[in-house]
């Protein structure tokens, strides 16, 4: 993050440091110079906001400039409830940063030098910058990725209490959780990219350069994973946009997209499968599966949902008392809920679980895509049991260990198949190059039941689609499974000609 550039106005730079602790305008007169903190370097140029540590450090001050860290202390006066406890947070001092004194930078000054301190300038995360630009080689000044509540250095020491909960919130979530990999599983595999926080960070930003990176202690996906702490051309200092169908460039599907169609290298399932669900680009497409793409459009992967993931998971909402009006909390969406379970006042309880009439489904309704939220959760009550009508024809899990199991031990048509032709489910040794019939099959029913984590909700209509194709394709291929009853067999057609479907 701070590197090393070998720049022909180092020396010049140098210089007036070492007279003055922080650089100065050239044109103002030496005798008008405000007395600058002898740790931290602030600002060279109040007025125009140039930073010192970005006179070396173009690209930074370029990306920083942009950012709503960089009118802090101008929002704060704006908003009609600046008090001196705010300052901490709209202004560069030891306050969040690895300093061994908070009351350094904007608190250790006279006020006609408190204008070089404005705003979250680099030294708000990275600390004390004088030692670095008067000997570069000696001080590098690195920043954390690490947050977590109730720390007191990197991004959690402001971005917290109930105007803006987002430490406390992600806490809660699953990102906030360390879930790297398997005790025993190589760093080589490739879970650390979206599980282990420093290597995500890396994988963003090669050249990302923090204080965790050397260290072996595992992080969770904290804040700096998907947010820029140096600014960039995306909302919200991210770092991919999230309005981008692209699941390569799209910062939630660069995770949530992995193993999203059958490799008959692994005998793993589909992992994270999200995006390309989404976007109606996952799972075993059966032979001659046909889908009225005309549905497409009313599916939470359409143009009513331009943020895509983030249009349903990140809501940012006011909750007030129900009695009195007043304000309890403004909740940031960084549970990352598309639904989540609230209290009687409108609060986000952290829970994962809760009756429907416990949820919000605001983020549903908002995009006019739902009437109410009586009308969403009905709908997604009617999804979730016709999914469930398909899905168990074609397996019950009768051990619920995740895995399929020949029947008796778990039932339903890929049950039985794994039975009677168990080499159909090989996906190691000579001839294991081909997806079955009966291992597509069982893909799908694993990704809409268990690995895409919305049952189907994500999109509605293909998961649908893709079950109610998986068991005719295992009726035809495998012809001693007993046949299907009329009555299904009638409502099975009525669904796939509803859906466009061609057997």
């Amino acid at each position: 993050m701070l590197a090393r550039h070998r720049n022909p106005a180092w020396p010049l730079a140098i210089i007036l440091v070492l007279a003055a602790p922080a650089c100065v305008d050239e044109d103002e007169p030496a005798a008008t110079d405000p007395t600058l903190d002898t740790q931290f370097v602030g600002y060279s140029n109040p007025q125009t906001r140039q930073t010192t540590c970005g006179n070396c450090h173009i690209t930074k001050q370029r990306d920083w400039s942009r950012t709503a860290h960089a009118r802090a202390w101008e929002t704060l006066q704006a908003s009609g409830q600046a008090a001196a406890r705010c300052n901490s947070c709209h202004t560069t001092s030891g306050f969040g940063n690895a300093a061994p004194d908070s009351t350094t930078g904007f608190f250790a000054v006279s006020a006609d030098a408190r204008p070089h301190y404005y705003d979250v300038q680099c030294e708000s995360c990275h600390g004390p910058g004088a030692g670095h630009v008067s000997a570069p080689d000696d001080a590098q000044p690195l920043s954390t990725i690490f947050a977590d509540t109730g720390a007191t250095i990197g991004c959690a020491t402001c971005h917290t209490g109930t105007h803006h909960p987002y430490v406390e919130q992600w806490r809660q979530s699953r990102h906030g959780i360390l879930n790297a990999y398997p005790a025993g599983r190589p760093a080589s595999d490739g879970c650390p990219t979206c599980h282990e926080g420093r290597t995500a960070t890396r994988n963003y930003d090669p050249d990302a350069r923090f204080v965790e990176q050397t260290q072996t202690a595992l992080q969770p996906i904290t804040c700096a994973v998907c947010h820029d702490p140096h600014g960039g051309p995306y909302a919200g200092q991210l770092r991919r946009p999230i309005d981008d169908p692209d699941e390569e460039r799209n910062l939630c599907m660069t995770c949530h997209h992995k193993r999203s169609v059958p490799d008959p290298t692994t005998p793993r399932g589909a992992h994270s499968p999200q995006g390309p669900m989404l976007l109606g680009e996952a799972g075993w497409i059966p032979e001659n599966f046909a889908y009225d793409a005309t549905r497409n459009p009313t599916t939470h992967g359409s143009t009513a949902n331009p943020r895509l993931c983030a249009g349903c998971h990140v809501e940012r909402f006011t909750a007030t008392d129900s009695a009195t009006g007043a304000f309890l909390l403004t909740s940031v969406g960084h549970l990352f809920s598309a639904i989540p379970c609230v209290d009687g006042n409108g609060v986000p309880t952290g829970a994962s679980d809760c009756p429907d009439t416990q949820r919000r489904y605001n983020a549903c309704t908002t995009s006019g895509c739902h009437g109410s939220g009586a009308a969403t959760a009905s709908a997604r009550s009617i999804l979730r049991g016709r999914l469930e009508v398909a899905a168990r024809r074609i397996w019950i899990d009768g051990d619920n260990d995740g895995n399929l199991d020949p029947f008796p031990i778990d039932s339903g048509l890929v049950a039985i198949v794994r039975q009677q032709t168990p080499g159909d489910f090989s996906t190691t040794g000579t001839g294991a190059t081909i997806i079955t019939v009966g291992e597509g099959a069982f893909f799908n029913v694993h990704m809409v039941t268990r690995a895409d984590g919305s049952w189907g909700v994500h999109n509605a209509f293909y998961a649908e689609a893709l079950l109610l194709a998986s068991e005719a394709a295992l009726r035809r291929q495998y012809t001693y499974l007993p046949p299907a009853p009329p009555a299904v067999r009638a409502q099975v057609e009525s669904r796939m000609q509803a859906l466009g479907m061609v057997r």
